[in-house]
């Protein structure tokens, strides 16, 4: 009898182990997820990554002829950051730095040595944040534009058809299209420019090379300020 009393206690202590293992187990778990570290905000990483200094507050009222990026289609978002950083979105040179455009944006957020200073998990929270916020347009033209010049922009969005894939009048974009309504004049202009003149090739904008090739500079320019001047939230 002797010798069963150690396997008798053995037997009795495994059950006792198996109700602790839970709460074990459990601790161990909180724990772990408190080591965790939290991922930061969007609007702190925005802060961070340095984007308002160009692209304003929220994503809205950028500086010079820099997008305003809120309320922009989130792939959209994602695509042209990564398209940026590996080099496959190239422009022309910006009057005002004598630089490649871009190029810029590239430089604070890649080091000398190639080494990116944002991760895409970062690029893909800061997309989905920009893409929830309110849109900045209508841009206000001092001198109001003229009826004419709307018109004139008008005629050549449908010549262009710029509405087969970024909807009626800019408002209503294909998914992975950008929204052009309420977009800065001076950007529009830029950059449908350097699509028409093969300077911008990367993604989708080939796709449109064959509309716009047939818009003069003249045509451009009232196009963008027609843009520009209809209100996003409509």
């Amino acid at each position: 009898m002797r010798t069963l009393k150690p396997m008798v206690m053995a037997a009795l202590a495994i059950p006792a182990l198996l109700a602790f293992s839970p709460v074990i187990g459990g601790a161990v778990a909180q724990e772990a997820t408190a080591a965790a570290p939290k991922p930061p905000s969007a609007k702190r990483l925005y802060l961070r990554k340095t984007c308002m200094a160009c692209h304003g507050r929220n994503g809205a009222r950028a500086i010079q002829e820099y997008p305003d990026i809120a309320g922009l289609d989130a792939a959209y978002i994602r695509t042209q950051v990564k398209d940026i950083l590996d080099k496959k979105r190239q422009g022309s040179n910006d009057p005002v730095t004598g630089h490649p455009r871009a190029e810029s944006m590239r430089g604070s957020l890649v080091t000398s040595d190639g080494e990116m200073r944002i991760s895409d998990d970062e690029i893909k929270i800061l997309a989905d944040w920009l893409s929830k916020l309110d849109p900045a347009g209508p841009q206000v033209h001092d001198p109001a534009l003229s009826a004419d010049r709307i018109a004139a922009g008008e005629a050549a969005y449908k010549k262009g058809k710029c509405r087969t894939c970024h909807g009626v009048n800019g408002n209503k974009p294909l998914k992975g299209y950008p929204r052009l309504a309420g977009q800065k004049s001076a950007y529009l202009q830029v950059q449908m420019t350097d699509i028409r003149d093969g300077v911008r090739t990367n993604g989708r904008s080939r796709m449109m090379l064959p509309f716009v090739k047939r818009l003069s500079d003249e045509e451009i320019g009232a196009l963008s300020d027609y843009l520009s001047q209809i209100d996003p939230n409509q």
